[in-house]
Order: structure tokens, then sequence, then C-alpha cells
């Protein structure tokens, strides 16, 4: 029998450049993460001025989806 194991997730978005100080990611990178989904971000806010939120929880998903777990959220 597998043990349940409960991952939480205390800040499901995070800024841009919050999430680039925390992990060390430099901009260019981000961007190149974004264009080819490898990032996944949230735009919030008004068109010319909106903040960019980066997907914490689709990014611990998508993680744990390639390991040998079996998932359920």
């Amino acid at each position: 029998m597998r043990p349940n194991i409960t991952i939480v997730i205390p800040e499901p978005y995070l800024p841009l450049e919050e999430y680039l100080r925390g992990t060390g990611t430099n901009k260019e990178t981000a961007r190149n993460l974004i264009e080819y989904g490898k990032l996944l971000i949230n735009k919030k806010g008004k068109k010319k001025n909106y903040l960019v939120e980066v997907n914490i929880a689709a990014l611990t998903v998508m993680a744990l989806s390639e390991c040998d777990v079996s998932l359920q959220a």
C-alpha cells in the first residue's frame, strides 16, 4: 500500500519577479520557458500594466506527473 502524502502550496501564484529571485532564473530564460510552455503564467490587471504571476500549483503538478507517483489533485 502506498502512503498518502499531502503537499501544501501556500502561494499558488507568485509574481514573476519574486519567482526569478527565489529560483535564480534570469528574465531571458524565463521568457523562453514561458514561450515553450514550461513556465505557466497568469496575467492580472489592465492590458498595458498587468502583473505576470507564475502558476506554482500547476508547476508542482507538472513536476509530480513526471515522477513515478500516483497523483490526485
